[in-house]
């Protein structure tokens, strides 16, 4: 007599095929990779300190607790940000299954139970798997370790297939682009203060507050300030003005317009007021400037 219970297969979102590699480094505050590509997926985890990451055009900063993915074939490299040496963890591995769009273009904030899980996959991956060369661990091939717990190899694949899983479910997630670094003047600079930058850049014909840039920023005054200050030790204004001199320079060296004109192309309250300003910053008045560049 036959039964009526009804067997209902397993849905797979995520298969896993092959394994890469599964490695953790900590490395120097200056360490330096001239960057790869490959036809695999990459997952990095940065469990202290932070660095530098690029993805295709995307030059971002990877914070400690921060997770993001390469895409096969997408070009990326990693540097140390010369302050604090970090420690990272990666994995990379095959797979072809639909859902891994997700991971695409974004940065995970990892919490308390995502990181438990990471660091059970790791213990379990690390268990069964070596480095074929571990003091050159990126692009190196990695060997079975013989004997291994029972069932390590199949407990390495469950578990970053759970962990992928539970990240799809993630809702505190970045975007690359949103923690986009930018290396201006010789500073990296995360993309909110280079929004700054450029809008006062693009206003140098102009005559902007604080509270101008704050409005276009739609950040609070006291976080606009501190932000910036991370990077540079003048004030916005004192950076705004910085700019307008460095514009005023270049007009005076084309020599179409006189310094009345240049001062009020730029937006001074007065002639007396640009040279004080032009002096402050040259430690010349704009006509020593202008007989300096006769001279030379």
């Amino acid at each position: 007599m036959g039964d009526n219970f009804t067997r209902l297969s397993f849905e797979k979102v995520i298969n896993i095929e092959k394994i890469i590699t599964i490695f953790y480094m900590e490395l120097s505050k200056s360490f330096a990779y001239k960057g790869e590509k490959h036809d695999f997926w990459e997952m990095v985890y940065i469990d202290k300190g932070e660095m530098i990451c690029t993805a295709d055009k995307n030059r971002f900063v990877l914070k400690s607790g921060e997770m993001t993915f390469h895409k096969p074939n997408e070009y990326h490299n990693l540097s140390g940000n010369n302050d604090v040496a970090p420690n990272v963890s990666i994995i990379t591995f095959e797979c072809h299954s639909r859902a891994m769009h997700y991971f695409e273009g974004k940065i995970f904030k990892l919490d308390a139970e995502e990181k438990a899980l990471l660091s059970m996959l790791f213990t379990e991956g690390l268990s069964c798997y070596r480095l074929v060369d571990e003091q050159n661990p990126l692009l190196q091939n990695l060997v079975k370790i013989e004997p291994s717990p029972y069932g390590s190899s199949q407990m390495t694949k469950n578990l970053l297939e759970v962990f992928l899983i539970r990240l799809c479910r993630h809702t505190d997630v970045l975007t690359k682009k949103m923690r986009r670094s930018y290396l201006i003047d010789g500073i990296d600079v995360p993309y909110p203060v280079k929004e700054i930058l450029d809008y006062l850049q693009q206003n140098i014909y102009n005559k902007i507050t604080i509270q101008d840039v704050v409005r276009h920023t739609g950040k609070s005054e006291s976080t606009v300030k501190a932000l910036f200050a991370r990077y540079y030790s003048e004030g916005i204004i004192h950076h705004y003005n910085s700019l307008k001199i460095k514009e005023a320079r270049k007009l005076i060296r084309e020599g179409h317009y006189n310094f009345a004109q240049i001062s009020d192309m730029l937006h001074f309250d007065n002639p007396q007021y640009f040279s004080k300003c032009f002096k402050r910053f040259t430690n010349m008045t704009p006509r020593e400037y202008k007989a300096s560049i006769m001279k030379l």
